[in-house]
């Protein structure tokens, strides 16, 4: 009875890899699917009355695009003044830049850089302008301390 039960552990063993592989499988798919090449472009400098459908035609002359995301300031609503344009293919992005960069849109000569990361969700936008708001909050506050004011009257 023993060696069957070293049987039934070294069986599980053995089939613990596969398992693994098949909870990695997802993650290794995303992996493999994102070529080195991005396929996202970063549009600087548009005009603030601009709308996702202003970029949308323009670009999508080059290929099928995933998604047009134009930025707002989280708290007060106004737009950022620069966009996101992530097309299918990465050919396709690369070509959009080549032939739009610093073209006038909008009554704007817009810049295109590739975008460096994926878009990030409003409560990571949050996190971020309140990481930078307390950071100058702090670097501010002792030069402008309230016992100071007073010792120098």
């Amino acid at each position: 009875m023993a060696r069957h039960h070293s049987r039934s552990r070294s069986r599980s063993r053995s089939r613990s890899p596969v398992r693994r592989k098949r909870y990695d499988d997802p993650r290794e798919r995303r992996r493999e699917q994102r070529s080195p090449a991005p396929s996202g472009l970063l549009v600087r400098n548009i005009s603030l009355s601009a709308r996702p459908e202003d970029l949308r035609v323009p670009f999508e002359r080059f290929g099928p695009l995933k998604d047009v995301y134009l930025p707002k300031n989280y708290y007060t609503g106004e737009p950022r003044g620069f966009g996101f344009v992530k097309f299918r293919y990465p050919e396709d992005a690369a070509e959009a830049k080549s032939h739009l960069n610093r073209t006038v849109i909008g009554g704007r000569e817009i810049r295109i850089v590739f975008a460096e990361e994926n878009r990030k969700t409003p409560q990571e936008m949050r996190r971020v302008s309140r990481v930078s708001s307390r950071k100058s909050y702090r670097r501010r506050s002792p030069s402008f301390s309230p016992r100071r004011r007073y010792h120098c009257e």
